[in-house]
Protein backbone atom coordinates (compact mmCIF):
# COMPACT_ATOMS: atom_id res chain seq x y z
CA UNK A 1 0.00 0.00 0.00
CA UNK A 2 1.26 3.07 -1.07
CA UNK A 3 1.83 5.91 2.15
CA UNK A 4 1.67 9.24 2.65
CA UNK A 5 5.05 11.48 2.95
CA UNK A 6 3.82 15.55 4.15
CA UNK A 7 6.24 18.55 4.53
CA UNK A 8 5.21 19.92 8.19
CA UNK A 9 5.99 23.51 9.21
CA UNK A 10 5.04 25.32 12.82
CA UNK A 11 1.60 26.13 10.86
CA UNK A 12 0.34 22.24 10.42
CA UNK A 13 1.76 21.23 14.06
CA UNK A 14 -1.12 18.16 15.29
CA UNK A 15 -1.76 17.50 11.64
CA UNK A 16 -3.06 14.10 11.66
CA UNK A 17 -3.11 11.00 8.85
CA UNK A 18 0.35 10.95 7.25
CA UNK A 19 2.75 8.25 7.32
CA UNK A 20 5.78 10.32 7.62
CA UNK A 21 6.92 14.04 8.26
CA UNK A 22 9.06 15.77 6.08
CA UNK A 23 11.04 18.85 7.76
CA UNK A 24 12.98 21.15 4.99
CA UNK A 25 16.34 21.97 7.26
CA UNK A 26 16.30 25.05 5.07
CA UNK A 27 14.07 26.69 7.34
CA UNK A 28 13.89 27.29 11.38
CA UNK A 29 16.45 27.07 14.20
CA UNK A 30 17.88 23.77 15.46
CA UNK A 31 14.80 24.01 18.53
CA UNK A 32 12.36 24.95 16.63
CA UNK A 33 12.89 22.18 14.03
CA UNK A 34 13.39 19.66 17.13
CA UNK A 35 9.42 20.86 18.14
CA UNK A 36 8.48 20.14 14.59
CA UNK A 37 9.30 16.46 14.65
CA UNK A 38 8.47 16.14 18.00
CA UNK A 39 5.11 17.24 17.33
CA UNK A 40 4.50 14.01 15.38
CA UNK A 41 4.32 10.29 15.66
CA UNK A 42 5.72 9.20 12.61
CA UNK A 43 8.97 8.92 11.41
CA UNK A 44 10.87 12.40 10.47
CA UNK A 45 12.82 12.90 7.27
CA UNK A 46 14.96 15.84 7.54
CA UNK A 47 15.70 17.10 4.15
CA UNK A 48 19.20 19.07 4.29
CA UNK A 49 19.98 21.52 1.38
CA UNK A 50 23.38 20.87 0.53
CA UNK A 51 24.16 23.45 -2.48
CA UNK A 52 20.24 25.34 -1.93
CA UNK A 53 19.92 29.05 -4.18
CA UNK A 54 16.21 29.19 -2.96
CA UNK A 55 15.66 31.29 0.38
CA UNK A 56 17.18 29.79 2.85
CA UNK A 57 15.89 31.40 7.19
CA UNK A 58 18.95 29.36 8.67
CA UNK A 59 23.07 29.06 7.65
CA UNK A 60 23.68 25.36 9.35
CA UNK A 61 25.74 23.14 7.23
CA UNK A 62 24.96 19.82 5.93
CA UNK A 63 27.65 17.99 8.23
CA UNK A 64 25.53 20.14 11.35
CA UNK A 65 22.15 19.09 10.15
CA UNK A 66 22.92 15.24 10.03
CA UNK A 67 24.56 15.08 13.26
CA UNK A 68 21.52 17.13 14.88
CA UNK A 69 19.24 14.23 13.22
CA UNK A 70 21.36 11.41 14.47
CA UNK A 71 21.39 13.73 17.86
CA UNK A 72 17.68 13.57 18.00
CA UNK A 73 16.70 10.85 16.59
CA UNK A 74 15.59 11.46 13.06
CA UNK A 75 15.51 8.30 11.65
CA UNK A 76 15.90 9.56 7.52
CA UNK A 77 18.00 12.38 5.63
CA UNK A 78 16.98 13.46 2.72
CA UNK A 79 19.56 14.96 0.62
CA UNK A 80 18.93 17.39 -2.06
CA UNK A 81 21.19 18.00 -5.16
CA UNK A 82 22.54 14.76 -5.80
CA UNK A 83 24.78 14.31 -8.85
CA UNK A 84 26.83 10.97 -7.93
CA UNK A 85 26.68 7.79 -5.37
CA UNK A 86 29.96 10.07 -3.63
CA UNK A 87 27.14 13.10 -2.35
CA UNK A 88 25.27 10.02 -0.49
CA UNK A 89 28.59 8.31 1.10
CA UNK A 90 29.76 12.02 2.19
CA UNK A 91 26.66 12.43 3.80
CA UNK A 92 27.08 8.81 5.49
CA UNK A 93 30.47 9.75 6.65
CA UNK A 94 28.59 13.15 8.68
CA UNK A 95 26.76 10.60 10.63
CA UNK A 96 28.97 7.77 11.14
CA UNK A 97 29.28 5.85 13.62
CA UNK A 98 25.48 6.20 13.70
CA UNK A 99 23.58 4.66 10.89
CA UNK A 100 20.29 7.22 9.36
CA UNK A 101 18.33 5.93 6.21
CA UNK A 102 19.52 8.21 3.37
CA UNK A 103 17.13 9.23 0.83
CA UNK A 104 18.65 11.00 -2.60
CA UNK A 105 16.72 13.62 -3.81
CA UNK A 106 16.65 12.60 -7.65
CA UNK A 107 16.26 16.36 -9.39
CA UNK A 108 19.38 16.87 -11.95
CA UNK A 109 20.40 15.45 -15.04
CA UNK A 110 24.10 14.10 -13.91
CA UNK A 111 21.76 12.32 -11.13
CA UNK A 112 20.02 10.13 -14.27
CA UNK A 113 23.22 9.17 -15.83
CA UNK A 114 24.12 8.02 -12.50
CA UNK A 115 21.20 6.34 -11.13
CA UNK A 116 21.92 2.64 -10.67
CA UNK A 117 25.09 3.49 -8.39
CA UNK A 118 23.20 6.73 -6.44
CA UNK A 119 19.82 3.93 -5.78
CA UNK A 120 22.71 1.25 -5.01
CA UNK A 121 24.11 3.58 -2.44
CA UNK A 122 21.14 4.94 -1.09
CA UNK A 123 18.31 3.93 1.23
CA UNK A 124 15.41 5.32 -1.17
CA UNK A 125 14.33 7.55 -3.77
CA UNK A 126 12.24 11.06 -3.94
CA UNK A 127 11.91 12.26 -7.22
CA UNK A 128 11.87 16.02 -6.91
CA UNK A 129 9.75 16.68 -10.19
CA UNK A 130 10.03 20.52 -9.89
CA UNK A 131 13.73 20.94 -10.53
CA UNK A 132 13.78 17.94 -12.20
CA UNK A 133 11.85 19.19 -15.33
CA UNK A 134 13.40 22.41 -14.95
CA UNK A 135 16.50 20.71 -16.22
CA UNK A 136 15.51 17.83 -18.54
CA UNK A 137 12.57 19.59 -20.01
CA UNK A 138 8.68 18.95 -18.60
CA UNK A 139 7.79 16.98 -21.69
CA UNK A 140 10.41 13.96 -20.21
CA UNK A 141 9.33 14.08 -16.73
CA UNK A 142 6.82 10.90 -16.99
CA UNK A 143 9.29 9.05 -19.00
CA UNK A 144 11.77 9.17 -16.74
CA UNK A 145 9.69 9.01 -12.98
CA UNK A 146 8.20 5.32 -14.46
CA UNK A 147 12.01 4.53 -15.21
CA UNK A 148 12.93 5.74 -11.75
CA UNK A 149 10.46 4.14 -10.03
CA UNK A 150 10.89 1.06 -11.93
CA UNK A 151 14.70 1.00 -11.42
CA UNK A 152 13.72 1.54 -7.70
CA UNK A 153 11.55 -1.25 -7.09
CA UNK A 154 13.75 -3.60 -8.88
CA UNK A 155 16.15 -3.00 -6.50
CA UNK A 156 13.91 -3.21 -3.82
CA UNK A 157 14.03 0.83 -2.71
CA UNK A 158 11.55 2.59 -1.49
CA UNK A 159 10.65 5.44 -4.03
CA UNK A 160 8.81 8.85 -3.00
CA UNK A 161 7.42 10.88 -6.00
CA UNK A 162 7.50 14.46 -4.98
CA UNK A 163 6.01 17.86 -5.94
CA UNK A 164 2.61 19.51 -6.86
CA UNK A 165 0.41 16.37 -6.31
CA UNK A 166 -2.46 17.96 -5.02
CA UNK A 167 -0.99 21.90 -5.65
CA UNK A 168 -4.82 23.10 -6.25
CA UNK A 169 -5.70 22.34 -2.70
CA UNK A 170 -3.27 25.11 -1.17
CA UNK A 171 -5.76 27.07 -1.59
CA UNK A 172 -9.25 25.01 -3.53
CA UNK A 173 -11.15 22.81 -1.54
CA UNK A 174 -11.01 19.89 -4.22
CA UNK A 175 -8.29 18.71 -6.22
CA UNK A 176 -8.41 18.89 -10.20
CA UNK A 177 -9.15 15.78 -12.27
CA UNK A 178 -5.92 15.53 -13.50
CA UNK A 179 -4.60 15.50 -9.97
CA UNK A 180 -6.37 12.51 -9.16
CA UNK A 181 -4.68 10.76 -12.28
CA UNK A 182 -1.59 12.44 -11.89
CA UNK A 183 -1.55 9.98 -8.50
CA UNK A 184 -3.62 7.48 -9.56
CA UNK A 185 -0.91 7.20 -12.43
CA UNK A 186 2.51 7.20 -9.71
CA UNK A 187 0.34 4.59 -7.52
CA UNK A 188 0.28 2.04 -10.25
CA UNK A 189 3.84 2.29 -11.54
CA UNK A 190 4.94 1.33 -7.81
CA UNK A 191 5.18 4.49 -6.15
CA UNK A 192 5.96 3.45 -2.40
CA UNK A 193 5.23 6.93 -1.05
CA UNK A 194 3.03 10.04 -2.64
CA UNK A 195 4.51 13.61 -1.29
CA UNK A 196 2.47 16.55 0.01
CA UNK A 197 4.55 20.05 0.41
CA UNK A 198 3.05 23.05 0.15
CA UNK A 199 -0.06 21.50 0.35
CA UNK A 200 0.90 20.46 4.20
CA UNK A 201 3.09 23.26 4.72
CA UNK A 202 1.24 26.38 4.09
CA UNK A 203 -2.09 25.01 2.89
CA UNK A 204 -5.39 26.11 3.47
CA UNK A 205 -6.61 22.65 3.57
CA UNK A 206 -3.69 20.15 4.93
CA UNK A 207 -5.96 17.91 6.66
CA UNK A 208 -8.68 17.25 3.75
CA UNK A 209 -6.04 17.10 0.95
CA UNK A 210 -4.35 14.63 3.13
CA UNK A 211 -7.88 12.57 3.22
CA UNK A 212 -8.03 12.95 -0.43
CA UNK A 213 -4.78 11.65 -1.28
CA UNK A 214 -5.65 8.36 1.24
CA UNK A 215 -8.88 8.07 -0.90
CA UNK A 216 -6.73 7.68 -3.92
CA UNK A 217 -4.86 5.44 -3.06
CA UNK A 218 -7.62 2.95 -1.49
CA UNK A 219 -9.41 3.03 -4.52
CA UNK A 220 -6.34 2.61 -6.86
CA UNK A 221 -3.91 0.64 -4.91
CA UNK A 222 -4.30 -3.16 -5.69
CA UNK A 223 -5.52 -5.45 -2.50
CA UNK A 224 -2.55 -8.21 -1.28
CA UNK A 225 -2.61 -11.26 -3.55
CA UNK A 226 -2.84 -14.30 -1.76
CA UNK A 227 -0.71 -16.76 -2.25
CA UNK A 228 -1.75 -20.46 -1.39
CA UNK A 229 1.39 -23.03 -1.13
CA UNK A 230 0.15 -25.93 -2.66
CA UNK A 231 2.65 -27.88 -4.71
CA UNK A 232 3.85 -29.91 -2.03
CA UNK A 233 3.70 -33.98 -2.53
CA UNK A 234 2.56 -34.87 1.06
CA UNK A 235 4.33 -37.48 1.34
CA UNK A 236 3.98 -38.10 4.81
CA UNK A 237 -0.34 -38.50 4.66
CA UNK A 238 0.38 -41.77 2.90
CA UNK A 239 -2.58 -42.76 0.63
CA UNK A 240 -4.79 -39.71 1.30
CA UNK A 241 -2.26 -37.85 -1.05
CA UNK A 242 -1.76 -40.91 -3.31
CA UNK A 243 -3.71 -39.12 -6.26
CA UNK A 244 -4.07 -35.59 -4.83
CA UNK A 245 -2.52 -32.90 -2.79
CA UNK A 246 -2.80 -32.21 1.02
CA UNK A 247 -4.76 -29.20 0.17
CA UNK A 248 -7.57 -31.09 -1.33
CA UNK A 249 -7.75 -34.31 1.81
CA UNK A 250 -10.62 -34.17 3.76
CA UNK A 251 -10.55 -32.78 7.31
CA UNK A 252 -14.45 -33.24 8.13
CA UNK A 253 -16.86 -32.45 5.60
CA UNK A 254 -14.71 -29.85 4.02
CA UNK A 255 -11.21 -29.71 2.30
CA UNK A 256 -8.01 -27.95 3.12
CA UNK A 257 -8.50 -25.84 0.57
CA UNK A 258 -12.00 -24.97 1.03
CA UNK A 259 -12.12 -24.11 4.58
CA UNK A 260 -8.67 -21.65 3.47
CA UNK A 261 -10.88 -19.93 0.75
CA UNK A 262 -13.88 -19.77 3.08
CA UNK A 263 -11.59 -18.00 5.89
CA UNK A 264 -10.26 -15.53 2.65
CA UNK A 265 -13.34 -15.03 1.97
CA UNK A 266 -14.98 -13.75 5.67
CA UNK A 267 -11.85 -11.75 5.58
CA UNK A 268 -12.84 -9.61 2.87
CA UNK A 269 -10.50 -11.15 0.22
CA UNK A 270 -11.89 -11.41 -2.96
CA UNK A 271 -11.63 -14.36 -5.63
CA UNK A 272 -9.59 -12.84 -8.23
CA UNK A 273 -6.91 -11.92 -5.46
CA UNK A 274 -5.96 -15.54 -4.44
CA UNK A 275 -3.46 -17.19 -6.54
CA UNK A 276 -2.95 -21.64 -5.79
CA UNK A 277 0.70 -22.70 -6.20
CA UNK A 278 0.28 -25.99 -7.59
CA UNK A 279 2.80 -28.97 -8.07
CA UNK A 280 1.51 -32.25 -7.51
CA UNK A 281 -1.53 -33.51 -9.52
CA UNK A 282 -2.00 -29.91 -10.61
CA UNK A 283 -5.19 -30.92 -12.86
CA UNK A 284 -6.79 -32.16 -9.88
CA UNK A 285 -6.83 -28.28 -8.17
CA UNK A 286 -7.47 -26.22 -11.50
CA UNK A 287 -10.27 -29.19 -11.87
CA UNK A 288 -11.34 -28.27 -8.33
CA UNK A 289 -11.15 -24.07 -9.00
CA UNK A 290 -12.94 -24.58 -12.16
CA UNK A 291 -15.92 -21.50 -12.12
CA UNK A 292 -13.92 -19.52 -10.03
CA UNK A 293 -11.83 -16.33 -10.56
CA UNK A 294 -8.70 -18.00 -8.22
CA UNK A 295 -5.70 -18.18 -10.38
CA UNK A 296 -3.12 -20.76 -10.50
CA UNK A 297 0.53 -20.88 -10.15
CA UNK A 298 2.48 -23.98 -11.23
CA UNK A 299 6.54 -25.67 -10.04
CA UNK A 300 7.00 -28.27 -12.35
CA UNK A 301 10.38 -28.84 -9.77
CA UNK A 302 8.17 -29.34 -6.96
CA UNK A 303 8.94 -33.23 -6.63
CA UNK A 304 13.08 -31.47 -5.91
CA UNK A 305 12.07 -28.05 -4.64
CA UNK A 306 10.63 -26.44 -0.96
CA UNK A 307 8.61 -23.83 -0.30
CA UNK A 308 11.24 -20.89 -1.13
CA UNK A 309 11.20 -22.24 -4.83
CA UNK A 310 7.73 -22.01 -4.99
CA UNK A 311 7.08 -18.64 -4.35
CA UNK A 312 9.63 -17.66 -6.00
CA UNK A 313 8.31 -19.16 -8.75
CA UNK A 314 5.19 -17.46 -8.52
CA UNK A 315 7.01 -13.96 -7.73
CA UNK A 316 5.18 -11.89 -10.45
CA UNK A 317 2.05 -12.19 -8.71
CA UNK A 318 3.15 -10.68 -5.27
CA UNK A 319 5.11 -7.77 -6.11
CA UNK A 320 2.33 -5.71 -5.01
CA UNK A 321 2.35 -6.92 -1.43
CA UNK A 322 0.98 -10.27 -0.34
CA UNK A 323 -0.25 -12.83 2.38
CA UNK A 324 1.20 -16.79 1.93
CA UNK A 325 -0.52 -19.21 3.50
CA UNK A 326 0.88 -23.02 3.58
CA UNK A 327 -1.50 -24.70 1.56
CA UNK A 328 -1.32 -27.46 4.62
CA UNK A 329 -2.69 -25.20 7.50
CA UNK A 330 -6.31 -24.75 8.99
CA UNK A 331 -6.88 -21.97 11.57
CA UNK A 332 -8.70 -19.72 13.49
CA UNK A 333 -10.33 -16.89 10.94
CA UNK A 334 -9.91 -14.10 12.90
CA UNK A 335 -5.81 -14.72 13.37
CA UNK A 336 -5.77 -13.82 9.60
CA UNK A 337 -8.11 -10.53 10.60
CA UNK A 338 -5.75 -9.85 12.79
CA UNK A 339 -3.13 -10.03 10.26
CA UNK A 340 -4.44 -7.89 7.95
CA UNK A 341 -4.70 -5.02 10.45
CA UNK A 342 -0.93 -5.01 10.60
CA UNK A 343 0.79 -2.25 8.39
CA UNK A 344 4.65 -3.69 9.12
CA UNK A 345 5.98 -4.78 6.08
CA UNK A 346 6.84 -7.99 7.10
CA UNK A 347 4.64 -9.78 9.86
CA UNK A 348 4.92 -13.28 10.33
CA UNK A 349 1.96 -15.09 12.53
CA UNK A 350 3.80 -17.01 15.04
CA UNK A 351 2.40 -19.49 18.08
CA UNK A 352 4.26 -19.35 21.43
CA UNK A 353 4.02 -23.11 21.41
CA UNK A 354 7.95 -24.25 20.01
CA UNK A 355 6.87 -27.29 18.66
CA UNK A 356 8.93 -30.13 18.02
CA UNK A 357 12.13 -30.69 16.25
CA UNK A 358 10.39 -30.62 12.46
CA UNK A 359 9.14 -27.30 13.09
CA UNK A 360 9.90 -23.84 11.58
CA UNK A 361 10.62 -22.44 15.11
CA UNK A 362 11.83 -18.66 15.12
CA UNK A 363 13.69 -16.39 17.71
CA UNK A 364 12.18 -13.64 18.51
CA UNK A 365 12.41 -10.36 21.02
CA UNK A 366 10.67 -6.99 21.28
CA UNK A 367 7.92 -7.50 18.41
CA UNK A 368 10.70 -8.70 15.82
CA UNK A 369 11.98 -12.01 14.54
CA UNK A 370 15.72 -12.66 15.68
CA UNK A 371 18.76 -14.67 15.02
CA UNK A 372 19.36 -17.42 17.20
CA UNK A 373 22.98 -16.64 19.39
CA UNK A 374 23.97 -19.88 17.80
CA UNK A 375 23.03 -19.26 14.21
CA UNK A 376 26.70 -19.07 12.75
CA UNK A 377 27.04 -23.03 14.17
CA UNK A 378 23.79 -24.00 13.38
CA UNK A 379 23.44 -26.99 10.70
CA UNK A 380 20.96 -26.25 7.75
CA UNK A 381 17.65 -25.97 7.81
CA UNK A 382 18.80 -23.67 11.01
CA UNK A 383 15.61 -22.60 11.92
CA UNK A 384 14.63 -26.48 12.68
CA UNK A 385 17.67 -26.46 14.71
CA UNK A 386 16.95 -24.13 17.38
CA UNK A 387 16.47 -25.34 21.15
CA UNK A 388 13.11 -25.04 22.26
CA UNK A 389 14.57 -23.08 25.21
CA UNK A 390 15.65 -20.29 22.88
CA UNK A 391 12.71 -20.75 20.45
CA UNK A 392 10.19 -17.85 20.72
CA UNK A 393 7.25 -20.60 19.21
CA UNK A 394 6.67 -21.88 15.78
CA UNK A 395 5.99 -20.10 12.35
CA UNK A 396 2.55 -21.05 11.61
CA UNK A 397 2.94 -20.97 7.63
CA UNK A 398 0.76 -17.73 6.96
CA UNK A 399 2.35 -14.21 6.44
CA UNK A 400 1.81 -10.60 4.96
CA UNK A 401 4.08 -8.29 2.91
CA UNK A 402 3.65 -4.98 1.97
CA UNK A 403 5.00 -4.25 -1.62
CA UNK A 404 8.21 -3.12 -0.15
CA UNK A 405 7.84 -6.17 2.14
CA UNK A 406 7.60 -8.41 -0.99
CA UNK A 407 10.32 -7.16 -2.80
CA UNK A 408 12.81 -7.22 -0.13
CA UNK A 409 11.71 -10.73 -0.13
CA UNK A 410 11.99 -11.77 -3.83
CA UNK A 411 15.11 -9.98 -3.69
CA UNK A 412 16.55 -12.49 -1.27
CA UNK A 413 14.95 -15.32 -2.72
CA UNK A 414 16.47 -14.15 -5.95
CA UNK A 415 20.20 -14.42 -4.29
CA UNK A 416 19.40 -18.00 -2.90
CA UNK A 417 17.60 -19.61 -6.11
CA UNK A 418 21.04 -18.08 -7.79
CA UNK A 419 22.95 -20.40 -5.26
CA UNK A 420 20.99 -23.55 -6.60
CA UNK A 421 19.62 -24.13 -3.63
CA UNK A 422 16.04 -24.53 -4.62
CA UNK A 423 15.52 -27.26 -1.32
CA UNK A 424 15.73 -23.90 0.87
CA UNK A 425 12.30 -22.98 3.45
CA UNK A 426 10.67 -20.12 3.25
CA UNK A 427 11.97 -19.13 6.80
CA UNK A 428 15.39 -19.32 5.65
CA UNK A 429 14.78 -15.90 3.23
CA UNK A 430 13.36 -14.30 6.66
CA UNK A 431 16.88 -14.92 8.11
CA UNK A 432 18.88 -13.43 5.73
CA UNK A 433 16.15 -10.64 5.97
CA UNK A 434 16.69 -10.30 9.32
CA UNK A 435 20.66 -10.46 8.98
CA UNK A 436 21.09 -7.49 7.22
CA UNK A 437 19.11 -5.56 9.39
CA UNK A 438 15.26 -5.72 7.94
CA UNK A 439 12.90 -6.01 10.46
CA UNK A 440 10.79 -8.81 10.23
CA UNK A 441 7.61 -8.26 12.98
CA UNK A 442 5.52 -11.28 14.63
CA UNK A 443 2.25 -11.72 15.45
CA UNK A 444 1.81 -13.58 18.00
CA UNK A 445 -1.89 -15.63 18.03
CA UNK A 446 -1.82 -16.21 21.31
CA UNK A 447 -4.29 -19.16 22.01
CA UNK A 448 -5.82 -19.07 18.79
CA UNK A 449 -6.70 -22.37 16.75
CA UNK A 450 -4.81 -23.94 14.01
CA UNK A 451 -2.83 -27.24 12.73
CA UNK A 452 -0.49 -27.66 10.21
CA UNK A 453 -1.47 -31.32 8.39
CA UNK A 454 2.26 -33.03 7.78
CA UNK A 455 1.22 -36.37 8.33
CA UNK A 456 -1.27 -39.18 9.84
CA UNK A 457 -1.34 -38.00 13.38
CA UNK A 458 -1.75 -33.85 12.47
CA UNK A 459 -4.81 -34.87 10.14
CA UNK A 460 -6.28 -37.26 12.81
CA UNK A 461 -5.57 -33.91 15.57
CA UNK A 462 -7.53 -31.68 13.04
CA UNK A 463 -10.63 -34.03 12.42
CA UNK A 464 -10.85 -35.07 15.78
CA UNK A 465 -10.32 -31.90 17.67
CA UNK A 466 -9.13 -28.85 16.29
CA UNK A 467 -11.57 -28.57 12.80
CA UNK A 468 -14.47 -29.14 15.34
CA UNK A 469 -13.65 -26.51 17.73
CA UNK A 470 -12.95 -24.09 14.60
CA UNK A 471 -16.45 -24.70 13.29
CA UNK A 472 -18.32 -23.98 16.57
CA UNK A 473 -16.09 -21.06 17.33
CA UNK A 474 -17.62 -19.51 14.04
CA UNK A 475 -21.14 -21.01 14.61
CA UNK A 476 -21.18 -19.31 18.01
CA UNK A 477 -20.00 -15.97 15.98
CA UNK A 478 -16.38 -15.88 17.44
CA UNK A 479 -14.92 -14.82 13.80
Amino acid sequence: MAKILCTISPQSIGLAGMDMARINGSFGTFEEIAELAKSVDTPVLLDIPRKRKKKRTNNYSDKELVQFAVKNKIGYIGVSYVRQASDIWEIREFAAPASVRIIAKVETEDALHNLESIINASDGIMIDRGDLAAEIGIENLPRYQKKIIAKCNQSAKPVIVATEMLMSMVKNTEPTKAEILDIANAIADGADYVMLSEETAVGKHPEHAIAVLKKVIDKIEHKYKVLILAAGSGAGLGSLTAEKPTCLVDIGGQTILEHQLENLKACGINEEDIVVATGKAEEKVREYLRGTDIQCAFNPWWENSNILTTVWLAREHIKQGCVILYGDIIFDRRILKDLLQREEDIVLCVDRNPGDEESEKVVAGEGLMKLSSDYDSLPFPKHKCISREEAFGEFIGLAKFSRYGSLQLIQEMDKIIHTYDFKAFLVYAFEKLVHKGFPCHILDIGDRLWNDNDNLDDINRTRGIIFPKIKMQEINGKD
